[in-house]
Parts: structure tokens; sequence; C-alpha cells
């Protein structure tokens, strides 16, 4: 079984960098902290955006745990590094107009629209 930073190290040449989307957005990938317990994987990336730098939470399916098992295939890690990038800028969409979206980012800057609902609050202990 691999360990989280065998797996973050996997997961990101496929995730960190910068995302362009098109229209002028672009979302910076700078980070990334992959988290197992139990069964349940959590990724977290550290994002630049335009209106500051942000932590994005990404709770997994159950079949993404496989990832940890030897030498997952190319597709696994490729699905889940696309749909990271499709949670992101979901959630960058969204952030501020659905509650859940915004539940899932945490602002670690302190921009001129840090407040309620906008992710604010201290980042949390541990680093990517």
């Amino acid at each position: 079984m691999l360990s989280t930073d065998e797996v973050r190290d996997l997961l990101a040449p496929r995730v960190v960098g910068k995302w362009d989307e098109g229209a002028g957005l672009v979302l910076e990938v700078v980070g990334i902290e992959v988290v197992l317990t139990g069964r349940k994987l959590t990724v977290y990336l550290e994002v630049v955006a335009p209106d500051g730098r942000w932590r994005l939470r990404s709770d997994r399916d159950n079949s993404d745990v496989n990832v940890f098992n030897g030498r997952p295939p190319e597709e696994l890690l490729h699905w889940i590094a696309w749909s990271l990038r499709v949670e992101l800028f979901e959630w960058w969409h969204t952030k501020r107009s659905e509650r859940r979206s915004a539940k899932l980012g945490e602002r670690l800057d302190a921009g001129p629209d840090a407040g309620p609902g906008k992710g604010s609050g201290p980042a949390p202990a541990g680093g990517s």
C-alpha cells in the first residue's frame, strides 16, 4: 500500500500548476495534500485565484481510494486529476452563491472580500 506522500507525489505533476478555463480565468494550484482516514480519501488543493489564496477540500469517492493499491493505473491518476480540475472550477463559480461550495474553500489570506460565506478563517495546521 502506498503512503499519502507517495500518492501526493503521483498526483502533483498532474495537478499542480496553472489551470486556464478560458475567458481570462486562470487558477493556479500551488500545493496538494492527500489525507487518508480509514477508507476516506480527502485531497486539499492550495490555490492562487484572482481574489487571493485558498485551500480547497475535495472529499473523494470511495473508488478513488484504490490509488493507494500498489501501482495505481494511469487511468485512475488521470481521472482523479481531471475530476479535481472540474471540482476546482465548479467551486470557483459557485462559492458565493451555494453554501455547500462555500464550505469547501478556506481563505488563506485576508483579501478584501474575505468574510462569512467566503471561506474566511485561519489556515489549518499541517502543510502541503
